[in-house]
């Protein structure tokens, strides 16, 4: 299970971006992202708040390794418990994906950088367009790169819906920042006056 270790490319990064405090606590910032975890897959911020799992206690004498595991495995209980609070919804959702289709080769997770750029989306818009079943996993694979039979465990549904339910997620995903991206440029344009020979042009 992907969640069990570390990988060489996580232990690398880990030491990159933390800081000498982050590195003695581990959770030191992570609530967010934890609650954005629980929030995408429930929808709701009472029921996602009620799905964190604080495990800041456990790592206090721990050592440096088994912190970032600890890292790594609250944010799999969180979702494992926003999960259970939607279960329903998402066996009921599976049914629209039953007879998915579609021509890509490989359904590959977000890159760290499509990842970020997912979190500062207003989750509510995220809510709105995607339903559950896609929302969680584009958590669960996009984000935290679960394999897709990964998924299937911890959703309980078909791996043609689980495959299905991403694939339509990662497409609107790609879409939806596409146009975003067209309209900061078009407002970028309007509001700045280039040189003649302008450093650098849009939708290069």
């Amino acid at each position: 299970m992907y969640w069990l270790h570390l990988t060489k490319k996580q232990k690398k990064r880990i030491t990159q971006v933390l800081s000498t405090a982050e590195i003695q606590d581990p959770f030191a910032d992570q609530s967010e992202s934890l609650h954005w975890t629980a929030l995408m897959i429930t929808g709701t911020a009472e029921t996602a708040k009620r799905s964190v799992i604080d495990a800041t206690g456990l790592a206090e004498t721990r050592s440096r390794e088994f912190r970032d595991w600890l890292v790594l495995w609250a944010h799999l209980a969180t979702a494992r418990t926003a999960l259970s609070t939607v279960s329903s919804s998402i066996h009921e959702t599976a049914k629209r994906y039953a007879d998915w289709t579609c021509s890509h080769n490989s359904h590959e997770p977000l890159s760290w950088a499509e990842i970020r750029r997912l979190q500062e989306l207003d989750t509510g818009k995220v809510v709105q367009q995607l339903d559950v079943l896609a929302r969680a996993v584009l958590v669960l694979h996009g984000c935290h790169r679960a394999s897709f039979e990964d998924c299937v465990l911890l959703l309980d549904v078909p791996l043609q819906s689980a495959v299905g339910a991403y694939c339509t997620a990662h497409e609107w995903f790609k879409a939806f920042t596409k146009q975003a991206d067209r309209g900061a440029a078009d407002a970028t344009s309007a509001t700045y006056s280039f040189p003649l020979q302008p450093k650098w042009t849009f939708g290069a």
